[in-house]
This record gives C-alpha cells, sequence and structure tokens, in this order.
C-alpha cells in the first residue's frame, strides 16, 4: 500500500483509471474509451462501450456511505421512472444474480480496509454554460425545473430517507454531508468562531420556516452551473451526490451563490428569473423570498466546509486555505449586513 494522499495529480489519476477499468468490467462493459472529466469530491469518467456513453464515478474512501449513495440512486431512479425531468439514470450491475445500483471495490494503492464506492449512469447530451453566459430566460427554466422536482418527485417522507438531511442541524452540525474527517483539524479557531457566530444567526429564521408545512423535502442541493445542461426542449440536472431531505429554498441558494460572486452587476433581476420560474410552479409569498440571503450565506458556510474536506485533493490544497480566509471575510460582511457579496471564485 502506497502513501496515496501525498502523490501527485498525475499518480493519482492513473490510480482513478486503473480502479475506473476494473469498476466497467464488474459492469460486464467492455469499453472502447475512459476519459477523465475531472475530480471534485468525486473522480469522474466518461465510458464509451459499443454504442453507449455513460459516466463512471468513483467516491474515494471516505467520503461518502453506502447509505447515502443508496439514496441518492434510488431518488434518482425514481424520478426519471415517475416524472418527465431529465436526470441522470443509474445502470444496474449484476452481482450474484442480483442488481445493484452501486458496487464496493478496493485497491493495492489504498489502505487494506478502505472501500471506493462506484456509481454508472447514462450519459445525457446538452450544452453546458457558464454562470457568466446564462440569460435571465435560461435561469428562469431553472427555477422552474426545481419547482417541478419538488412538487413532483417527493416520494418518501423524511424517515424513510437514508441520505442526509439538510435541515439547521444537517448543514452546520457534525453529521452535514459537506463534514468528513478530513475537516477535523483544518480549522483556525477563529474560523470556527465565525462560522458558529453565523449558523446561530441563521437558526431562528430556519427553524420558524420548518414549522411551515410544504417547506422541506427531497432536494438537490448542488445545481451550480456545472451541474446543468441545457436543451432545445428541457435542461437537466446532473450530480445529485448531495441530495437529501432539506429545505426547499436551500434549493435556489447554490445558484444564487454563484451569480452574486460571477454576476454581480445584474445579480436582482436574475434572482427575480428563478423567483419567477419557481413560484410559476409552486406559489410562494414575498416571506418566503426575504429568506433567499439566508439559505445563500447557509451555502457560502457549505463551500467552506467542502473545502475543508476536500483538503486532500491536491488539486485544490495549494490553495484552499487561502480561499476559505477569503470566505470567511465574507461572512464577516454578511455578519453586519445581513446581505452576502462575493468576489470569491466559484470552483
Amino acid at each position: 500500500m502506497t502513501d496515496f494522499a501525498n502523490r501527485s495529480i498525475e499518480q493519482q489519476r492513473q490510480l482513478w483509471l486503473e480502479i475506473a477499468h476494473g469498476a466497467v468490467q464488474r459492469w460486464a462493459l467492455r469499453p472502447q474509451k475512459i476519459r477523465w472529466l475531472g475530480r471534485g469530491s468525486n473522480a469522474v469518467f466518461r465510458v464509451t462501450a459499443a454504442n453507449d456513453d455513460l459516466v463512471l464515478r468513483l467516491h474515494p474512501p471516505g467520503s461518502s456511505n453506502a447509505a447515502r449513495l443508496r439514496s441518492e440512486l434510488g431518488w434518482l431512479t425514481s424520478i426519471r421512472r415517475d416524472t418527465n425531468l431529465l436526470a441522470p439514470c443509474p445502470i444496474a450491475a449484476s452481482v450474484d444474480g442480483r442488481e445493484q445500483l452501486s458496487l464496493e471495490l478496493r485497491h493495492d494503492w489504498l489502505p487494506q480496509l478502505a472501500i471506493v464506492h462506484a456509481a454508472l449512469f447514462e450519459y445525457i447530451e446538452g450544452d453546458s454554460k457558464k454562470a457568466r453566459d446564462l440569460s435571465a430566460d435560461d435561469i428562469s427554466r431553472v427555477g422552474e425545473y426545481l419547482g417541478v422536482l419538488h412538487r413532483e418527485a417527493q416520494l418518501k417522507a423524511a424517515g424513510d430517507v437514508e441520505g442526509p438531511r439538510l435541515d439547521w442541524d444537517g448543514l452546520f452540525g457534525e453529521d452535514s454531508p459537506y463534514a468528513t474527517p478530513y475537516e477535523t483539524g483544518f480549522e483556525l479557531a477563529e474560523q470556527g468562531d465565525l462560522i458558529d457566530r453565523v449558523a446561530q444567526q441563521l437558526r431562528p429564521p430556519m427553524s420558524m420556516l420548518a414549522t411551515k408545512p410544504d417547506a422541506m423535502g427531497l432536494i438537490h442541493a448542488d445545481l451550480l452551473a456545472k451541474n446543468i445542461l441545457f436543451r432545445a426542449d428541457s435542461i437537466a440536472a446532473l450530480d445529485f451526490e448531495y441530495c437529501g431531505w432539506g429545505f426547499y429554498l436551500y434549493d435556489l441558494a447554490p445558484l444564487l451563490w454563484q451569480l452574486k460572486g460571477e454576476r454581480a452587476s445584474d445579480y436582482i433581476a436574475l434572482e427575480e428569473a428563478i423567483w419567477r420560474g419557481y413560484t410559476s410552479v409552486r406559489p410562494l409569498d414575498e416571506d418566503d423570498r426575504s429568506l433567499l440571503e439566508t439559505f445563500i450565506a447557509a451555502r457560502q458556510i457549505a463551500s467552506i466546509r467542502w473545502l475543508r474536506s476536500n483538503i486532500q485533493n491536491p488539486e485544490l490544497r495549494s490553495f484552499a486555505p487561502a480561499l476559505i480566509a477569503e470566505r470567511c471575510e465574507e461572512l464577516k460582511v454578511f455578519l453586519e449586513t445581513g446581505i452576502l457579496r462575493r468576489s470569491t471564485p466559484t470552483l
């Protein structure tokens, strides 16, 4: 076993490619090509086999768990089966005569008991757009998609969902999907105190919202521009990794948070566009809209915790501490003004 965490970017990519080749064999595929797509929390590959294009996602050890992944894949299956929404369809592998939507993999370069979770999805054709290129109409369509997701794809009660909860405790507590063992020890004391103060400021409005009927359900929780594909007659949401039971309004926050940083000059019009699209499907009142800033600030904290959690990723560790410090400075302004103003980059 090699000290994998200290390997270079290229060495780590080579490991993931070896695991990817082993994984697709477990799905009984003979790939013509496996192409690296990227590495954030996970390693992602595009797999070309026969006439099919597929996407393989590998979860590094400690970044996920079987229950959380099972919940995500089950929801995606139901979305594709029971709604007209376009989202990645999981592909089952046959294991001892039984179909499984995810597999557990091991590799000699990893610690003996370390498990990589693997999932395979259909590849969806569509156009990806940078946040700077999104029109108000594009963003309104995203709002409509989320409205339909929240209205028509709610198939379980909170107690039946195995994935994370994204209520106040789930967003800010130790059991948050944004927390991993790598987060421990990375936090500076003053940063931790700042985040705690912001979290406590957000507790009353979230607690009040949680008492309202139809305020919570299954949400995507990470719908940034990179996770949206545009087609002629529809859009598709990608990467449901962080999905769970949470506040519906939080689902609007990732894209709004991104637009605050990259489209400050026309942000107000873009916020209006996503709200108009969303409420055309799920009518809400202005009191609900006033809570958007609360969830955008929550997203800022989630981004900080995500950076901490992925500090061992060689593509992040060189700049993550400085970026975290800058985002904490933005949180200080939020504490003073109630408005999050962003200039830090979106990854």
